[in-house]
């Protein structure tokens, strides 16, 4: 009689043996892939933005929610989460901006977004790398350095800011997004709408100081506005 029980016993440990065995091969590969975030990165001292579309995910994502806020193409809230809501605002700057609207944010889109300063557009020969013909080989690199103080070399850090650029259509001008440090005539436009407006009391001298800053800071309180400091198509309709 001790017999047939040994017998099922030994049965019923061969099968839970064979199911944790069979649990145990099953393939790391089939479970669920995590997406990467999509994240800047930095590279030559510049920042390299990834190409965003739907599914993306990140801090990229979450700047250019930002953005497409700020300049009035997205009314929803920043979750870093690109989904059709993100795509269709992106779609929007595309078409206003007269580039493919595919919704796919590539260099073009961000180049658009965020302008590279003519300092970094054309950045000078002594610091390019990356296989770049070395400055020593050209003749003007072996000439002695004049006597003139670097001193009197306008800093790079503050690019001027460019002429208005017209819309798609060619009609009104589209203002461009201006943020401290700037200088230039649209800057100058802005100075004089805030004195216009009573916000602003100094110099109209094309520079966006801190104390351009700061009243712009006061128009955009006064307008129930977003109080950042960057002149953005909303502060640019309530100076008008």
């Amino acid at each position: 009689m001790a017999i047939p029980l040994w017998g099922g016993c030994a049965f019923a440990l061969v099968g839970s043996f064979t199911h944790s065995s069979a649990q145990a091969q099953t393939p790391a590969e089939e479970a669920a892939p995590t997406s990467q975030p999509a994240v800047p990165t930095v590279s030559g001292g510049r920042i390299v933005r990834p190409t965003l579309q739907l599914g993306s995910q990140g801090e990229s994502v979450r700047e250019l929610q930002s953005m497409l806020i700020l300049l009035g193409y997205y009314p929803g809230q920043v979750t870093g989460l690109y989904q059709e809501d993100t795509a269709t605002a992106t779609r929007r700057f595309q078409t206003a901006a007269g580039i493919t609207a595919d919704g796919i944010v590539g260099p073009a889109t961000w180049s658009r977004l965020f302008p590279t300063p003519p300092s970094e557009a054309n950045p000078p020969a002594a610091t390019t790398t990356d296989g770049a013909t070395p400055v020593a080989n050209s003749p003007a690199a072996n000439t002695p350095p004049t006597s003139t103080p670097s001193a009197n070399t306008p800093p790079a850090s503050t690019p001027p800011a460019s002429t208005p650029p017209t819309t798609n259509n060619g009609n009104a001008p589209a203002l461009p997004v201006l943020r401290p440090g700037m200088e230039g005539d649209v800057v100058r436009q802005l100075q004089q709408r805030l004195r216009a407006k009573g916000f602003y009391n100094g110099a109209i001298d094309g520079i966006f100081g801190s104390q351009t800053e700061a009243s712009v800071r006061r128009a955009q309180a006064a307008n129930n506005l977003t109080v950042d400091g960057i002149v953005g198509p909303a502060t640019w309709r309530a100076l008008n």
